[in-house]
């Protein structure tokens, strides 16, 4: 049902920062390709090695370390064994059976139908289908925060086989990309809450949000290494873009600051950029005019220097202007909230061709039947409009969201809650806390990513759809709010005065 939406629409897509993603894969695979041939007993390719060498050589190690390796080896392997519909099918995959273990297990369906009417609801009406064939990490976003609620809320419901399942998918989402570890923080808080709130055993509690827990340490740990091993292959350090300085100086309360500051002699770098316009953060970090731009505009020294005085500048800017920055990141987190759509996702790949700067990278060659971008344009772009899909998914958004506050408002679930039945014993409950948990996780991934690093449609765009996903999943559980027994048999009882009027009439 995912493919299929993405077949209609054309072909996987990429993004600008998929070919960060790809240069580490590729990376990744030049570092272990002796143990490759070891196993595969290849002989070794001279030309291609050189490649490699030429490729990891032009690296700009002074942003590289804002991207995971670990995704970029998925990237890579799939688009090297099957192009990029490989990397849309396992994604599709993951999120196809993630939901199956969610749905599984909340609903305890007797058939089929739960499942696939679910699947059906999110395929066509909902954006996770445009991300899953997206070649960017943002899909584990919204699948790790699924896996991670099946898993705290239905652990004894899952055989040891689909715990490791869901434990892989939780680690992919948090290796895949930062922003995903503060969410999973979050969230491993709000479980312990959920658990502990329907008497749930703190011994339990604490097992469950230990692996939870180890996770997110698992994931330092990755970073660490690849850290590592980049400095111990090449000799240099990763680093990455000071992208909170570009989001407090876009804010607003940046720019008084460091007028104030360099006004006093401050020795900050950035005084030298301080008649910039600095009031968006994408110019900030990635202009290449030095009028406009600073992070991208520089040469590696600055742009290590900016890195080394981000968490001062920062600090120093909420200490001396703190309601301002307050409530502009209040403000951000308001935005991201309702700003969807799919502009990135469904970029016109004609972009990747012929632009001064993208033509030359790795994006035209992984866009699948490319080719035919510059000769006919309008066989390229997708088959979707993004009004039209934005139209459509608001929709479903708010009548999604309607029902959900229908449903949970109803008199069983108040009661259920201000009654604290113990989770294991109770299937309302488990969907309360599962619900509580699936809009926390819509709620703070907006906070995550507008207040550190700015409104973006894409961010809220990749998460969004759990919320028709829910309704589905609460429509199953516990029906529609209520009681449909009368209804029932009002019409029982016609059909059966209408069949005894035939009765007589054929007599």
């Amino acid at each position: 049902m995912l493919m299929s939406v993405i077949v209609a629409s054309g072909r996987p897509t990429v993004f600008t920062d998929t070919d960060d993603y790809f240069a580490q894969g590729r990376g990744a695979a030049h570092a272990l390709k002796p143990l490759i041939r070891a196993f595969a007993h290849a002989a070794k390719d001279a030309d291609e090695d050189e490649a490699y060498l030429q490729a990891e050589a032009d690296e700009d190690h002074t942003s590289m370390a804002a991207r995971s390796p670990y995704y970029g080896i998925l990237l890579y392997g799939a688009n090297k064994v099957g192009t990029l519909w490989l990397l849309a099918a396992i994604q599709c995959a993951v999120a196809a059976w993630t939901l199956f273990a969610l749905v599984r297990a909340a609903v305890q369906p007797k058939s089929p139908a739960p499942y696939l009417s679910i699947m059906a609801g999110v395929s066509s009406a909902t954006t996770l289908p445009f991300f899953a064939g997206f070649a960017m990490p943002d899909v584990f976003a919204s699948l790790g925060a699924t896996a991670t609620v099946a898993l705290s809320i239905y652990w004894s419901a899952f055989g040891r086989l689909e715990r490791v399942g869901l434990i892989l998918v939780i680690a992919a989402s948090l290796w895949f990309h930062t922003s995903h570890v503060l969410l999973e923080v979050v969230l491993i808080a709000a479980t312990a809450v959920a658990l502990w709130w329907f008497r749930v055993a703190p011994r339990t509690i604490l097992l469950r949000t230990g692996v939870l827990s180890l996770l997110v340490v698992s994931a330092a740990v990755s970073d660490l290494a690849y850290h590592e091993v980049v400095k111990f292959r090449t000799g240099e350090d990763l680093h990455r873009p000071p992208f909170l300085i570009a989001r407090v100086l876009a804010d607003g309360p940046g720019r008084i600051y460091l007028r104030e500051a360099c006004a006093k002699g401050s020795p900050y770098v950035l005084c030298r950029f301080r008649f910039n316009p600095l009031d968006d953060s994408d110019e900030i970090l990635w202009a290449d005019d030095p009028a406009r731009g600073i992070f991208n505009a520089s040469k590696v020294p600055v742009r290590i220097a900016l890195e080394n005085e981000e968490k001062a500048f920062v600090a120093a800017t909420i200490i001396h202007h703190p309601v301002s920055q307050l409530l502009a990141s209040l403000s951000n987190w308001s935005q991201q909230l309702v700003l969807i759509d799919l502009a990135e996702p469904l970029r016109d790949p004609v972009y990747y061709f012929t632009s001064v700067y993208w033509k030359d990278t790795s994006l035209p060659g992984l866009i699948p039947d490319g080719q035919i971008c510059l000769k006919r344009p309008q066989l390229c772009r997708s088959r979707f409009t993004i009004l039209g899909l934005e139209a459509w998914h608001g929709v479903v958004l708010i009548l999604a969201s309607a029902f959900l506050v229908w449903r949970l408002s109803r008199q069983d679930v108040r009661r259920t809650v201000v009654q604290r039945p113990p989770l294991a014993n109770d299937g309302l409950a488990a969907l309360i806390a599962s619900s509580a948990l699936i809009l926390i996780a819509i709620i703070v991934n907006a906070a995550v990513t507008g207040v550190l690093s700015g409104p973006f449609a894409r961010y809220s765009a990749r998460i969004v759809w759990l919320e028709p996903m829910l309704a589905l999943l609460v429509l199953w559980k516990a029906g529609p709010g209520f009681d449909v027994r009368p209804a029932q048999a009002y019409v029982l009882g016609k059909a059966r005065l209408l069949a005894a009027r035939v009765r007589r009439v054929r007599n």
